[in-house]
């Protein structure tokens, strides 16, 4: 009896830890794809634009996507942007950047970006939030910085919104002071969405070998005493 129950402590921490690591934390993004979402800018269409394409790759998180250019129809996605819309009759594409991939009316690497997109998912509050600094949008040969990130009093320090963690579907928002060549001597306030679903990062494994190793020795010390 005292073999076991000296094994005691140790298998409330696994319990502490599993339980812990399981129902109560806050992860990073693993994987994020985009199903939906939409545009609004002040002063021009009265309603929001919703994405009439999704491209082949949307994971956000995955690296940079992407390849800018307006030389796509709205109604047949382009496989290298990641959504687009039917801005006034032209297509406006988004990608993703450490700069500006550059079009006729603004060179390439004029504009910054940002960082790789990354974000966390807290299952407890049911929250998401991500930085998006290197979003772009391209539209009539230009490109537009339109992400997160700006201290300009306008622009949303972070994406933020709500996220299931039963289904993994988000629905997330920012506004953006957006600046680019058809915004005039200003910039152009947009408010963004995107809906899609996103997974956190699995839970380390070195928290279930621990527990996977104590629960084996509890065995051995059982075995032992029969």
């Amino acid at each position: 009896m005292k073999r076991v129950s000296l094994l005691a402590p140790y298998l409330a921490l696994v319990v502490l830890l599993v339980s812990s690591a399981a129902h109560s934390a806050t992860y990073s993004i693993n994987n994020m794809n985009i199903a939906g979402g939409g545009l609004l800018v002040d002063g021009f269409l009265p309603t929001v634009t919703p994405f009439n394409y999704i491209g082949s790759n949307t994971n956000l998180v995955g690296g940079y996507i992407g390849s800018g250019g307006s030389a796509v129809v709205a109604s047949n996605p382009n496989p290298v942007q990641i959504v687009g819309l039917d801005w006034y009759g032209m297509p406006l594409g988004l990608y993703t950047a450490a700069a500006n991939l550059g079009d006729a009316t603004s060179p390439a690497g004029t504009m910054a970006g940002g960082p790789v997109a990354s974000g966390t998912l807290d299952d407890a509050a049911g929250t998401i939030t991500l930085d998006l600094r290197s979003l772009f949008g391209n539209w009539n040969d230009g490109d537009y910085i339109t992400g997160t990130g700006r201290a300009d009093g306008i622009t949303s320090v972070f994406a933020s919104g709500t996220w299931d963690p039963v289904t993994h579907t988000y629905n997330l928002h920012w506004d953006s002071n957006t600046i680019g060549p058809f915004c005039g001597s200003g910039t152009c306030v947009s408010h963004w969405t995107l809906q899609g679903t996103a997974s956190p990062v699995p839970v380390p494994a070195a928290i279930w070998l621990f527990g996977s190793g104590l629960l084996g020795l509890t065995g051995i010390r059982s075995r032992r005493r029969k």
